[in-house]
């Protein structure tokens, strides 16, 4: 195996959630950022705050509590579009402590697993599966790489990146499968890689994406020369 980093990713759970069930669940994420000694808040994505966070939260609970007064048993299309806009943000958020944390502690799956715990989190497919949590370039040809993200399924889509500077980085089109090989590479230079994955939705749902460019959480990098 070539070059590879060891990245914690957290187990998209609440994707199954209800609402009864994500509102505390995102409660509990949020209020962490005010006390957490390793994620900070100011590092979120553009355009999306704690506070902001916290207004998708009410909205949905308001939602919660008009439904229990009626006794509706189903979602309105605006309570849909609500819990929409709270699954998106929860996965930014999950996103960015994912990163932050392997940021700060690559390859030390315990720190990292610890500070998942404090936002109600937990890694996916922990347990017997350390293989999978490897991201690497599993080998190189001429102008080409082939390359492994850890696996989170089917139904997932697996987005890619790659770079000579680690400022300017072209991204490559997505994929449904976690091995990729990215050809047309530049030739005896090292070309630093990252991914991103889009779990999967729950069954009838749709995917909901932000309007701006940074919609992306990408993984610490790892690298190797292109032969020629």
């Amino acid at each position: 195996m070539k070059n590879s980093i060891v990245f914690i990713r957290s187990a998209r759970v609440y994707h199954d959630h209800s609402p009864e069930q994500i509102v505390p669940f995102g409660t509990t994420l949020s209020n962490e950022f005010a006390v957490d000694p390793d994620v900070n808040a100011s590092g979120l994505p553009a355009g999306l705050t704690v506070p902001i966070y916290q207004g998708y939260i009410s909205a949905v609970n308001t939602d919660i509590l008009a439904r229990q007064n009626t006794k509706s048993l189903s979602l309105t299309s605006d309570e849909h579009s609500k819990m929409g806009i709270l699954v998106h943000a929860t996965d930014l958020m999950v996103g960015y402590i994912d990163s932050a944390a392997n940021s700060k502690y690559p390859g030390d799956e315990l720190k990292i697993v610890t500070v998942l715990a404090r936002f109600g989190l937990t890694p996916a497919g922990h347990g017997g599966k350390g293989h999978k949590h490897i991201f690497k370039v599993l080998e190189t040809a001429s102008g080409s790489a082939t390359l492994e993200a850890p696996s989170f399924g089917e139904g997932s889509d697996y987005h890619w990146r790659w770079s000579t500077d680690q400022k300017t980085w072209t991204q490559v089109k997505s994929t449904h499968k976690s091995m990729v090989i990215i050809n047309n590479l530049p030739h005896d230079v090292r070309i630093y890689f990252q991914y991103d994955v889009s779990m999967p939705v729950g069954k009838g749902k749709y995917p909901v994406v932000s309007a701006l460019a940074n919609d992306f959480s990408w993984s610490n990098m790892i690298s190797e020369i292109i032969p020629a």
